[in-house]
């Protein structure tokens, strides 16, 4: 049978010009660099990973993160494998990329070679037609899902698919998706069809941002044996590190400073995804900043912003018939604002020990986080002092090991906790 839908990939492109277009007003020639963090099923970044795409290849950083330039258009597979302590980890997803156009941050799920999976199936219209360019997304848990897209046979395939419990959806615009619950197995291979409907025009309404905050970090909080000091701070504090869906635009080189927005989950059969809006200052107009074109996602982070500064946010939701036809996109949330801060350094610590640390980061409270190995997702810290409002803390915790060496970072917040700041990794030996 041949194949009917070439509309969901020109949509797409028809999308993303707009999307890209929208982008914060930003002007001027853009790369078709993608960039994203590699990120095992527990939310760990993995260093040292090989990221392959369209014959291009790089490592992840210590914090997992990855840069790939010079990409192109169109649908491309990026892989992400790398070993540790001799068991090999795998993961893929497709991202759609414009040529000239800057990527958003694209999230690479892996987990162990024997803890994998295969998806395959066919997408069809209610009418039988095979579809073409259709996408189909695995939810895989902690915010972030994998991507495959269909043939012009109408055939897709979804491999290195962590086990476990999966949400699938398979959607495309002009169509009505469709989704279904799997459990997959360990080297399981499963066929799943589909079949999507003609699309409606359903009631909107915007979502409901139900966390955000803002973090400013040294590159050095983010070095680790496997890991680092902010995704521990992460974990641990508020956030999360796995992000489906990110911006960068000009990152800086000596600090980190970004917002993590979270909302509430919304799912409907007619669902694209969801619109940022992004506006400086309080009070001024928000402009498109990117399309979360993930019916599955919940997650929003916002990397490569100015520190001292006040932003504001709102969201809506956008229909798969977006932006063809009218009320296809709701009203947007109401705004939200919020403000980062500034880099918070660390003194030498003196004896005591004594920390303390340089004012100027805008942060009204201080917590000091000490750690009997480097701060990482997976570690558990040492002790933690009360909140405190000065600039240094006299250590009053459990007994110290003579000799041995501590580590520790220092916490600054403000705005009642939603403003968040946190310091180099230190370290001490009593």
């Amino acid at each position: 049978m041949k194949p009917r839908m070439n509309l969901i990939l020109i949509g797409l492109l028809t999308l993303s010009v707009l999307v890209v277009a929208g982008c914060g007003g930003e002007t001027g020639p853009k790369t078709s660099t993608v960039t994203g963090t590699v990120l095992t099923r527990d939310a760990d970044p993995l260093r040292d990973a090989t990221v392959t795409a369209n014959g291009k290849s790089t490592q992840t950083t210590t914090s997992g993160a990855y840069a790939l330039e010079g990409l192109g258009d169109g649908d491309i597979e990026v892989r992400a494998q790398a070993t540790v302590n001799g068991t090999r980890y795998v993961g893929r997803t497709v991202i759609f990329n414009l040529e000239d156009a800057q990527q958003n941050n694209v999230n690479i799920m892996v987990a162990r070679e024997s803890e994998v999976g295969t998806i395959r199936g066919t997408i069809r219209d209610r009418d039988g037609f095979l579809l073409q360019g259709a996408s189909i997304f695995a939810y895989v848990g902690l915010g972030s899902s994998i991507r495959a897209v269909s043939d012009d046979n109408g055939n897709y395939v979804m491999r290195e698919v962590p086990s476990g419990d999966l949400t699938l959806s398979a959607t495309g615009r002009g169509y009505r998706s469709d989704q279904t619950f799997i459990t997959l197995g360990n080297r399981q291979d499963r066929t799943i069809n589909f079949t999507l409907d003609e699309p409606g025009l359903p009631s909107l309404n915007p979502p409901t941002v139900t966390s955000v905050s803002t973090w400013v970090s040294h590159p050095d909080a983010t070095r680790g044996d496997s890991d680092g000091a902010l995704a521990w701070a992460k974990k641990h504090l508020g956030g999360r590190d796995a992000n489906p869906k990110s911006t960068t635009r000009s990152l800086r080189t000596d600090m980190i400073v970004e917002t993590d927005l979270e909302w509430n989950s919304i799912q409907f059969p007619d669902l694209l995804g969801f619109n940022v809006y992004r506006g400086f200052g309080a009070n001024g107009a928000v402009s498109a900043l990117d399309l979360s074109f993930d019916p599955l996602a919940n997650y929003f982070v916002d990397i490569g912003l100015q520190p001292d500064s006040t932003y504001s946010y709102a969201l809506s939701t956008v229909a798969t018939l977006y932006p063809d036809y009218n009320n296809t996109e709701s009203t947007l949330s109401s705004r939200i604002v919020v403000d980062t801060l500034n880099l918070l350094n660390i003194n030498p610590i003196s004896a005591g020990p004594r920390f303390s640390w340089q004012g100027g980061s805008g942060a009204e409270n201080y917590q000091v986080f000490v750690f009997d190995g480097f701060p990482s997702a997976g570690a558990n810290f040492y002790y933690q002092t009360n909140v405190t409002t000065g600039l240094n803390y006299l250590y009053d915790g459990p007994t110290l090991q003579s000799g041995r060496t501590y580590y520790y970072i220092v916490l600054g917040t403000a705005n009642g906790g939603e403003s968040r700041t946190i310091s180099q990794v230190g370290t001490f030996v009593p």
